[in-house]
């Protein structure tokens, strides 16, 4: 994905939202009861809800507004009902309806419809944006691994949670940016560092170099520890990537063995890490706005600053010579440490810092995305964003959970190339972005994932992103018929009158379209993208069920004319053909970021 790709935010509405609508709809209703003295209440309510009911025969929509202000309003459901009822007059309305204790039923106009169906086609690329929805600034945090190692798969799906999240939010109004963060300080990256230059020893002795008794006792600490397994304190790292940046540094430095201190090795093992990691993210489809180092935050001591902040502000206590933070007084389960006893700070402090550094640079909506194991963390980081002087939904976190690789039913857990960890970019390479993405997406991210690497190559039904993809290239595929056509001119479709859409399919496959904005918006609200993979699969069946059942195109033979009826029909169809390729365009292209498939 190129950065001219990405979404930026939104200027404009370009088309409202029926759920919206329906509820501005009541809303004015009430207003009008009560000033008409039919309906006394002491507040409105803050939010209305309009939902889809699950038997079509009840309407396009209903609420059950009537029978959540009963109480308050002292009056019957079903009289409440009717008295919003008499104020509910709108072309969009077909039907309104009461059923049950009180549940307002609205049929949508068929003619209302048709106008918003040509709203859509006219919209294109901009149907579904929203306008700006308030005044924060939101920053998505996510990834973040360790420059110490390959990316992991349950990486990936954290890189595709923000992602979408970000391209979702930034749709649905919400000025939004996203940040890496990188935790390149501390003793994992010494260790990386004393891991690299025992393997560019080792090459050197292989090559048959004369090495000092330090680099040999170096040689011989990391391979006692590989050997070792889990009967020593780790030190090292030892995955085969090791082995292979330390033979790298060897042939690149054939003629002058390298006598450094370990820094220098831990600097180029943590740069070809770093790099490795951003190149399979971007060729994921992710961008992010901002890589900041942790460093960055020790070179301007802005921890130290954070860490004086507190302390000034009679945040923290010293004891047994530690310096302690209270995060206890903000609902924590304890107080913790910042400075340890032998002067060091912890990665609590390190943290605190960093998010502060957020904050102020004018960020004040941060949006975390974590590892479930990080779950205890939550408590002590909103602690210490309301210690600094902001409120506590300041913090928003996203907990990930793991993906179980699987293939053909059976779990994968070793990599038959490199006998260790399947890495994110052995899955990317095997699979392909789009199938990665889309797949990763399918489910909350609060659950365990499970992602078989041969359904994501299958090119049938049974994938479910070639379900969507496969919709859209069968529409372009309608549309390069429609070329063909001889009996009749399909290419006037722009003009059909669109009233003789009467099916239910029809109605349907149009419902599906127009809600799309909602859909949009609810699952930025909810921070669950996944939603709208549900919307594309269910948006993709629909329309399968759609073109099962209504013919678009009329070829007949010559002895046969097509009908004035037919090619009336054909046009109308083609309109909402049309509408169903823009919407899936943008949902696969603008929200998941990947392609758009003209032929499969």
């Amino acid at each position: 994905m190129l950065e001219s790709d990405r979404i930026s935010a939104p200027t404009r509405r370009t088309h409202s939202m029926l759920q919206a609508t329906l509820a501005a709809q009541l809303r004015e209703a009430l207003e009008k009861a009560i000033s008409s003295a039919q309906v006394s209440l002491e507040n409105l309510p803050q939010e209305i809800k309009v939902e889809t009911p699950r038997d079509p025969s009840h309407g396009d929509y209903a609420s059950n507004l009537a029978m959540v202000l009963t109480k308050q309003a002292g009056l019957p459901p079903r009289k409440l009902a009717e008295t919003l009822v008499e104020h509910l007059q709108s072309p969009l309305f077909q039907e309104i309806s009461i059923a049950g204790p009180g549940f307002i039923n609205f049929r949508l106009a068929a003619p209302w419809l048709q106008e918003q169906l040509k709203a859509l086609i006219a919209a294109d690329r901009e149907f579904g944006r929203q306008a700006p929805q308030d005044q924060h600034r939101y920053l998505v945090e996510y990834v973040s691994a360790n420059p110490t190692g390959p990316l992991h798969f349950g990486h990936g799906r954290w890189a595709v949670l923000g992602d979408c999240l970000a391209r979702l939010m930034r749709l649905a109004g919400y000025q939004t940016e996203t940040e890496f963060y990188i935790n390149d300080t501390g003793a994992q990256v010494q260790n990386l560092g004393k891991s690299v230059q025992a393997c560019y020893f080792q090459a050197l002795a292989q090559a048959g170099e004369a090495l000092s008794a330090e680099a040999q006792a170096l040689i011989e600490s990391y391979q006692a520890e590989k050997t070792a397994g889990e009967k020593v304190k780790v030190r090292f790292y030892h995955g085969q990537y090791i082995e292979v940046l330390g033979q790298r540094l060897f042939e690149n430095q054939k003629n002058q063995q390298i006598e450094a201190a370990p820094e220098y090795f831990s600097e180029y093992a943590k740069a070809a890490i770093l790099s490795e990691q951003q190149e399979q993210l971007k060729h994921f489809g992710v961008v992010f706005d901002e890589w900041f180092p942790e460093s960055r935050l020790h070179h301007q001591e802005a921890v130290k600053e954070a860490l004086q902040h507190l302390q000034e502000s009679g945040k923290t206590y010293q004891e047994e010579g530690a310096l302690w933070f209270r995060t206890s007084d903000y609902g924590d389960d304890q107080d913790r440490v910042l400075i340890k006893q032998d002067g060091s700070t912890t990665y609590f402090a390190n943290d605190i810092a960093y998010h502060w550094d957020k904050l102020r640079r004018g960020y004040d909506r941060l949006i975390n995305i974590w590892g479930a194991d990080h779950h205890g963390y939550i408590a002590r980081m909103k602690a210490a964003v309301q210690a600094l002087g902001y409120p506590a939904d300041a913090l928003e976190v996203l907990l990930g959970q793991m993906v179980n690789l699987y293939r053909n039913g059976e779990k994968v857990r070793m990599s038959k190339r490199t006998g260790e960890m399947i890495t994110f970019g052995e899955v990317l390479e095997e699979v392909g972005t789009d199938a990665t993405r889309f797949l990763l997406m399918q489910r909350s991210a609060d659950v365990t994932l499970d992602f078989d690497l041969e359904l994501a190559k299958a090119q049938n039904s049974e994938n479910p992103v070639f379900y969507v993809q496969y919709a859209h290239a069968r529409i372009c595929s309608i549309f390069r018929n429609a070329a063909d056509v001889t009996r009749y001119d399909a290419s006037a479709w722009s003009d059909a009158d669109l009233s003789v859409l009467e099916a239910p399919e029809e109605r349907s496959l149009l419902l599906k379209l127009l809600s799309y904005p909602d859909e949009l918006s609810f699952a930025a609200k909810q921070r669950e993208p996944h939603r709208l993979a549900t919307y594309g699969q269910e948006l993709a069946a629909q329309f399968h069920s759609f073109y099962k059942q209504c013919r678009v195109l009329f070829e007949k033979d010559e002895k046969q004319e097509v009908t004035e009826a037919e090619i009336a029909l054909s046009l109308a169809r083609l309109n909402l053909v049309k509408g169903t390729q823009i919407v899936l365009r943008n949902l696969l292209v603008d929200v998941f970021g990947i392609s758009a498939p003209e032929v499969m």
